[in-house]
């Protein structure tokens, strides 16, 4: 399975970011969250593939027991080798963007 996250489509803070990614890091089968894009079977029933976007970068990692561990008690930062952007703005017109892309 994989799991595409773009944090442009919240506008959460990165304090509030970080607590919500380390809370669908614990237990991410079955949970919803705004930044949640895609996902996609791709018939590894083994495995959860992770791609995070942000700040025009692409974090893809597998999520393994022990780096689950880690993003579960510290969020995605805990993968994050560059300072993200504190706060976002504009969610809300991605999503329209969306709705009407889906609606053509």
């Amino acid at each position: 399975m994989k799991i595409i996250m773009h944090r442009g489509f919240c506008d959460a803070s990165l304090p509030f970011c970080a607590r919500c990614s380390a809370s669908f890091f614990r237990k991410p089968w079955g949970t919803d969250r705004p930044c949640i894009v895609k996902v996609i079977d791709d018939g590894q029933k083994d495995t959860l593939e992770i791609v995070l976007c942000t700040d025009q970068r692409n974090l893809r990692f597998e999520l393994t027991p022990e780096l689950q561990e880690g993003l579960a008690l510290e969020g995605w930062e805990y993968l994050a080798d560059f300072a993200p952007a504190l706060i976002r703005r504009g969610a809300d017109k991605r999503w329209r963007g969306i709705n009407r892309g889906a609606a053509a």
